[in-house]
């Protein structure tokens, strides 16, 4: 769920929050990863989402985090009207790239009308990513042979993981949602760069601190600015007029279901672990995290020509307690 223009206002209103990751400092800890993103972000680059994968879990384990992945299930109902309108884009881009692929393919085109009609294709590509069930089920065997814990949500990864934080299970979150701080998460691990080589460090508090609300007047503030849930008929506020609605006070009795919804997610308002998670994957998580599989972590490493002690320190779950 995206909070719009939420990015680019603490850019420009608090641009000291967000810090370099300084891996020590989190040594102990266990980080949630909002794994679609990821893999979305790493196809719309041209990158190999598992070596992507793979590269973010090699460094937590040499700083000694713990890493527990988690997917996404369906799209909640609430979220069905911004769900419509992100398929007729994707579609009408799927179309575009294919008709580009086929007038590649024509005879007697001059280099720059292919340099150009790649360029398209390459910026297009990077608009509407497309995430096979092959990449997931090849990112999960994976996971299971380095032993990291892994569900998928019955809805969006974003409901489980904030509820992970809010019950202390879990000190932060990867991901590239700046959404994922209206959820209440107190870390937010962002990556800068599709293959996670950069990572920046946003902590909730700051944020909180610096625009002079509580936690429950900045989810108000986010819900005013717009999200996902809002509908078509909602008009998105001003980041700073939201702000200061926001501390006044919102009664949101006044509005719809699907608002008032919305907010009750981000708040965390009445959600159970058994709505946000399947009985199927309950099971499994109760099964606690599985053995390393150091043969099958080696065979994906040569595979995918990952450097030399990749495979070591992925076979291990907490390489700096040896």
């Amino acid at each position: 769920m995206g909070i719009r223009g939420l990015s680019g206002f603490i850019k420009w209103k608090l641009p000291n929050v967000r810090k370099s990751l300084k891996w020590a400092e989190y040594t102990g800890s266990k980080w949630g990863i909002d794994c679609s993103c990821l893999l979305f972000r790493a196809r719309g680059s041209n990158l190999s989402p598992i070596t992507v994968i793979a590269s973010l879990l090699y460094r937590m384990r040499r700083a000694g985090i713990q890493a527990v992945f988690i997917f996404d299930g369906r799209p909640p109902a609430a979220k069905s009207d911004v769900v419509d309108q992100r398929r007729v884009v994707r579609q009408a881009i799927q179309k575009e790239m294919a008709e580009l692929k086929e007038d590649l393919n024509q005879v007697g085109l001059t280099e720059l009308e292919k340099a150009t009609m790649e360029t398209r294709h390459a910026a297009l590509q990077k608009k509407a990513p497309s995430v096979s069930s092959g990449d997931k089920d090849e990112l999960k065997q994976f996971l299971y042979a380095c032993g990291v814990q892994f569900i998928t949500a019955a809805g969006e990864a974003d409901d489980v993981l904030a509820y992970l934080c809010r019950s202390g299970y879990l000190q932060g979150v990867v991901s590239t949602d700046m959404d994922m701080l209206a959820r209440g998460v107190p870390i937010l691990i962002h990556p800068e760069t599709a293959d996670t080589s950069v990572l920046t460090v946003i902590h909730l508090q700051e944020i909180l601190s610096g625009l002079r609300l509580s936690m429950s007047q900045f989810v108000d503030a986010c819900m005013l600015m717009g999200s996902d849930y809002s509908g078509k008929s909602w008009k998105p506020m001003d980041p700073m007029l939201a702000i200061e609605k926001a501390r006044a006070g919102v009664d949101w009795t006044a509005y719809d279901d699907t608002i008032r919804e919305g907010v009750a997610l981000l708040s965390g308002e009445g959600v159970e672990w058994e709505a946000i998670v399947s009985e199927k994957q309950r099971v499994k998580w109760d099964l606690g995290t599985p053995s390393c599989e150091p043969e099958n972590v080696a065979a994906a490493a040569e595979i995918h020509g990952w450097p030399t002690d990749w495979a070591t320190v992925l076979s291990s779950p907490h390489p700096l307690e040896k």
